[in-house]
């Protein structure tokens, strides 16, 4: 079920973790004769970084391997788990994903270098952390070991965002969102008010935007 983002970046733009959420897996799509595009499809409808099987059914391909992608069987795809398209971000999503750091392994042993990490400005920047060894290399369990310690953060930063949002659509400052409240700053969320406002009683309560399984 599409739900609010703990972030809420996708209101005005595409999500904060190119985003996933997140326009980075959505490729440009050809318009009229006139030469102009029609505006990209996000995968990641509604900006909480991760895609649903309700997104990826949107997207053939993507739906097709949901469950083969969906590595720890939580119904949904992580940063670590979407597919990455050529050109995108080198280690996928928003703070990557080992899958993506791969393309970085320019002689193919099976680490990345800290020359090599230098084509990742972000690898860059945290290869002294994620190296946990202290060899110079960064293999994918290190990879994976960083992004899981560095989760909580991120959340809790996203969450952040999420309050911070939700308050400023809150106009009378009643902790809920009425449908003009949400036409007003969320227009792009008005259509889908009756569907989100589960217990019908007129508002959206945070509880209400929040994904699946973060309530």
């Amino acid at each position: 079920m599409n739900r609010f983002p703990l972030y809420l970046a996708a209101m005005t733009a595409v999500a904060m973790f190119a985003g996933a959420a997140t326009a980075a897996f959505a490729a440009p799509q050809a318009g009229g004769g006139d030469g102009a595009q029609r505006p990209r499809m996000k995968i990641d409808a509604n900006g909480d970084g991760v895609i649903t099987r309700e997104e990826a059914a949107k997207f053939p391909r993507l739906a097709e391997r949901f469950d083969e992608l969906d590595k720890n069987r939580d119904g949904k795809l992580d940063a670590s788990e979407r597919p990455q398209r050529r050109g995108g971000r080198e280690h996928g999503g928003r703070h990557g994903g080992a899958g993506g750091a791969a393309r970085l392994d320019t002689d193919g042993d099976g680490r990345i270098s800290q020359a090599e990490a230098a084509e990742s400005p972000r690898l860059a920047k945290n290869f002294a952390a994620i190296d946990a060894n202290k060899d110079g290399y960064v293999v994918r369990g290190e990879l994976r070991a960083y992004f899981q310690h560095e989760r909580p953060k991120w959340e809790a930063e996203r969450a952040q965002r999420f309050d911070a949002k939700f308050a400023e659509a809150d106009l009378n400052r009643d902790g809920k969102l009425s449908k003009i409240e949400v036409q007003e700053k969320m227009p792009r969320l008005a259509a889908q008010f009756a569907f989100l406002d589960e217990n019908r009683d007129g508002f959206l309560s945070k509880s209400e935007l929040k994904p699946d399984g973060k309530r």
